[in-house]
């Protein structure tokens, strides 16, 4: 059912809650002795709503909690947070620094004490707290708006092309982490981009991207625009500034406005399922 696009959500054998996860006594069953069957499916996105939502609504009651210093709800929260660790990374899928965004995370929990119910070093804590919730709210944003936050990032990536235009020369001036920096910012875009054009096909009536960009049908574009990407990321690791500037400037830098023109032309809701 998960290669459907849904997930079983709750399973009562004769009136009987049983998890979907519970292997065992689900084998356990004897066949002949169902009398009745009722399963719950809902939509994958419906799923990742509730588990965005679930770690949205812990981080920003520990965040207040910080601040406010409300010591018994912070000890509360953090008997909570081997679980949200252990879990937040395959939800998120958001990296900090390279790193899965659970580990320093996990390093400034240690680092601010509020373990031990010392809260005078969680500063630095609370501002990745923020900018935490901030992310996980865009990314519901991306399950219950998906066309209008695509036509945003459309927008966002048409303004990156004269900065990665500067790309070569940073390069050459020996300013390798800005150069790098903007790429990186630029990957970041077209990953949104990625998980943008499942979820508009899905909330809207009629597949509204089976259009074309330019001279050519949208799948297609985009899978050239992906190589491209990679070409981009191979020549920034082997430091070739002229390669760079010549796929930024003939190739991607062209696709790039091509891309946003096309996804900027979808009408604002149109089709969009009641």
């Amino acid at each position: 059912i998960l290669g459907e696009g849904f997930f079983i959500s709750s399973i009562l054998i004769n009136g009987e809650a049983t998890s979907p996860s519970d292997e065992p006594r689900l084998s356990a069953v004897a066949v002949e002795s169902i009398e009745t069957l009722d399963i719950q499916a809902l939509p994958l996105n419906e799923l990742s709503y509730e588990r965005f939502a679930t770690l949205l609504n812990y981080f920003l009651f520990l965040y207040r909690a910080i601040n406010e210093e409300k010591r018994e709800l912070t000890a509360e929260l953090v008997a909570e947070l081997p679980t949200i660790l252990a879990n937040m990374d395959a939800i998120l899928g958001l990296r900090v620094g390279g790193r899965p965004a659970s580990e320093p995370l996990k390093e400034l929990i240690d680092r601010s004490g509020i373990v031990s119910g010392d809260s005078s070093r969680s500063a630095e804590l609370a501002e990745f707290l923020r900018h935490l919730c901030i992310y996980i709210e865009g990314r519901i944003r991306e399950i219950v708006q998906p066309l209008m936050e695509l036509k945003a990032t459309a927008t966002l990536m048409e303004s990156q092309i004269a900065k990665l235009e500067d790309v070569p020369i940073l390069l050459q001036t020996g300013k390798e982490k800005e150069a790098m920096d903007l790429v990186i910012s630029f990957t970041e875009i077209t990953e949104k981009l990625n998980r943008l054009y499942p979820l508009v096909s899905e909330k809207e009536e009629g597949d509204i991207l089976s259009g074309s960009v330019g001279e050519l049908p949208f799948e297609e574009f985009y899978t050239q625009f992906n190589a491209r990407l990679g070409e981009l990321i191979e020549a920034m690791e082997a430091e070739d500034s002229i390669l760079i500037g010549d796929l930024l400037e003939y190739e991607i830098a062209p696709k790039m406005s091509a891309l946003s023109e096309a996804i900027n032309r979808l009408p604002a809701g149109a089709g969009s399922k009641a």
